[in-house]
């Protein structure tokens, strides 16, 4: 896949982790917003390997704080830490079925969620909500058809 192609992508997941639904809809659809961004940094983690990089994730992360307006490497760390656990235990997930996957997606994104809802608390003395819960499971669940739409937007001989 062309390099353009793969940016084109991340900066795709990252406006529509930023994105927000219209004010007049119903409120407790807005809670349910997965990390596309996160789910993208560990399909590219799973298939590509170690070329994909904790520095890249970092940079990921770097660009969802400035978009989200939060402090500076609060999600470039969050990123960085599950990418690099990922391409830790790489072989092991991919052995996983669907489902079990699914649910190492959702305690994953659960685990950062809640770690960037307490820094956001004790730095930026915001309330505590139930987004960690409701984006883990919107996370989990999307993660069987993220896979298979990012699999099907790979070129036909693999990354190089």
């Amino acid at each position: 896949m062309n390099p353009l192609a793969l940016l084109f992508l991340a900066l795709v997941a990252a406006v529509l982790s930023v994105a927000r639904l219209p004010s007049d809809w119903f409120a407790w659809i807005g809670y349910w917003q997965p990390q596309w961004l996160l789910l993208l940094l560990i399909y590219w983690a799973l298939r590509v390997g170690s070329r994909l990089g904790v520095l890249w994730a970092w940079c990921a992360g770097g660009i969802i704080d400035v978009l989200l307006g939060e402090p500076l490497g609060l999600n470039g760390m969050i990123f960085a830490t599950i990418t690099y656990l990922l391409l830790r235990f790489r072989e092991r997930f991919l052995m996983y079925s669907a489902i079990q996957q699914g649910l190492i997606v959702f305690v994953v994104v659960m685990l950062a969620q809640l770690l960037r809802n307490f820094s956001l608390s004790f730095f930026a003395n915001q309330d505590w909500n139930w987004t960690p819960l409701t984006t883990a499971v919107s996370s989990a669940l999307l993660w069987p058809y993220c896979h298979k739409l990012f699999k099907a937007l790979e070129p036909r001989r693999g990354f190089r």
